[in-house]
């Protein structure tokens, strides 16, 4: 298969796990949202500290996360099977589902354990600017090490490698872990609340990985069969 082909295939899944994610934020997750912003409103108002103007523009930044970014997303994780596929060459649905999962788990799982979401990133930019350098931070370093362990263990060509990559994944980013600075879990909201917001965006994150995953793989094993059986 062509290197554009697989490029497009891969790109078109990525937009239609995109557009999973778009509908689990709005539809799952958009009723927590909503909720958690009463209380917000409600703790600023009883600080003294709510500015109405300051929240109206937090939640049009919303919008980009909500709908923006997954798109930027869709078209980076499509963009990073098909290099994977490119390299590999065969095997195409274990290849996607392979960068599927281990995506979804050094930059999303790893990092947000880290780094739990907070109401005060959705509504108050200070917070959200610092949360976002430090959430992207620690998902860059997880995603190059577990980059780094992957190709490293891979070129020994020992059997079982990736049970030495994993190993090594693990103890670099529990380094990762102590290093990185901690940020304080909320007080003043209702607990259960946020646990039910941080499951129905965890929820949606795993749909888009694993959508991007076997859709890329069942497109590309598709065009890889046809093409063997062209003799290509």
């Amino acid at each position: 298969m062509k290197a554009s082909g697989a490029l497009a295939l891969s790109m078109a899944s990525g937009m239609a796990a995109a557009a999973v994610l778009v509908a689990m934020n709005y539809l799952v997750a958009g009723p927590y949202v909503s909720e958690l912003e009463f209380q917000y409103i409600d703790i600023k108002l009883a600080e003294g500290f709510y500015i109405e103007e300051d929240i109206d523009q937090a939640l049009q930044a919303q919008h980009f996360w909500r709908a923006g970014f997954p798109v930027i997303m869709g078209i980076s994780g499509g963009a990073l099977v098909a290099l994977a596929y490119a390299r590999r060459g065969k095997g195409a649905f274990m290849v996607a589902l392979s960068v599927a999962a281990v995506s979804w788990f050094s930059l999303y799982v790893m990092p947000a354990l880290k780094y739990p979401l907070v109401p005060d990133v959705l509504f108050d930019p200070a917070a959200a600017g610092q949360y976002a350098v430090l959430f992207a931070g620690y998902s860059a370093a997880s995603g190059l090490a577990a980059l780094g362990t992957t190709i490293g263990f891979a070129k020994t060509g020992r059997k079982n490698w990736y049970f030495g990559a994993a190993g090594a994944y693990l103890a670099i980013v529990a380094g990762l872990y102590a290093v990185f600075p901690s940020l304080p879990e909320p007080e003043f909201y209702d607990m259960a609340l946020l646990g039910q917001w941080r499951s129905a965006t965890a929820a949606g994150m795993t749909a888009f990985w694993f959508t991007l995953g076997i859709l890329a793989g069942a497109l590309l094993e598709r065009e890889e069969k046809k093409g063997a059986g062209r003799g290509i």
